[in-house]
C-alpha cells in the first residue's frame, strides 16, 4: 500500500508539473503578445488547450510507474525552475511560430500587429504541439525519456487523441471557420512541427546539466 501511494503522489507531481508549465506558456504568450501589440490566441483557442491537449495527457501521467528517487515535497528537486524554464520555452516557440506565420503571409518579415489569421492558427499548433511533446518530458523529472525502460501506451494514445482533435479543428472547414484559422500548407505544417520537437531536445540536454550538478 505504501508503494502504490508512493507511485500515486509521484504521479501527481507529474500532472502537476506538465499542467503548470503549460498554463504558464499560455499566460505568457498572452502577455508578451500584447506587450508586442498582437493576438496571440483568443480565449475559445484557451479552452481548447485546456479541455483536449492539457487535459487527457495529465490524466494519463497517472499511470506512470514509481521512480527510485522520489522526492519528499511536491516541489521539491528544483520543479519550480522546471516548470519556469519549460513555460517559457513554449513560450518564445508559439510567439516565433506567430511571426513566422505572419511573415508567411504578407510575403516579408514583418513584427505582426493586431490580428494575423496565419500567425493565429501556427501559434496555435505549435503551442498544442509543444504540450503534447511536453508530456513526454515530464515522464521523468530528470532522467531522459530515451533511457526510461517501461512505455506508457494511454500517454501515447491521448497524445495521438490530442493531435487528431488538433488536426480537425484545423483541417475542417466549417470548424476552422468557427475558431478563425486559415488553411494550412505542408510547409507551414513542417514549420510547426520543427519547431514543437524542439521542446525534446531543449529539455534533455538540461536534464543532462542537472544530473551532473547533481553527481
Amino acid at each position: 500500500a505504501v508503494e502504490e501511494g508512493r507511485r500515486i503522489y509521484d504521479n501527481i507531481r507529474k500532472a502537476i508539473q506538465f499542467l503548470l508549465s503549460s498554463n504558464m506558456s499560455e499566460v505568457l504568450g498572452i502577455f508578451f503578445a500584447t506587450l508586442l501589440g498582437f493576438t496571440l490566441l483568443k480565449p475559445v483557442h484557451l479552452l481548447f488547450i485546456n479541455l483536449i491537449t492539457d487535459a487527457f495527457p495529465a490524466l494519463a501521467l497517472g499511470l506512470e510507474k514509481e521512480e527510485p528517487d522520489s522526492k519528499d515535497s511536491i516541489f521539491a528537486g528544483g520543479m519550480v525552475f522546471d516548470i519556469v524554464y519549460q513555460g517559457l520555452m513554449i513560450t518564445v516557440l508559439t510567439i516565433a511560430s506567430y511571426i513566422i506565420g505572419h511573415s508567411m503571409e504578407v510575403g516579408y518579415f514583418e513584427m505582426p500587429k493586431g490580428l494575423s489569421p496565419d500567425g493565429m492558427t501556427m501559434a496555435f499548433m505549435t503551442m498544442n504541439m509543444c504540450e503534447i511533446f511536453q508530456s513526454l518530458n515530464t515522464r521523468s523529472q530528470r532522467a531522459s525519456i530515451f533511457r526510461l525502460n517501461y512505455q506508457n501506451k494511454a500517454l501515447f494514445g491521448t497524445m495521438i487523441m490530442s493531435l487528431v482533435f488538433v488536426t480537425i479543428v484545423i483541417e475542417v472547414p466549417f470548424i476552422a471557420n468557427m475558431f478563425g484559422f486559415t488553411s494550412v500548407s505542408l510547409t507551414e505544417y513542417a514549420i510547426v512541427l520543427g519547431l514543437s520537437v524542439l521542446v525534446i531536445p531543449i529539455v534533455e540536454c538540461i536534464k543532462f546539466v542537472q544530473r551532473r550538478i547533481r553527481g
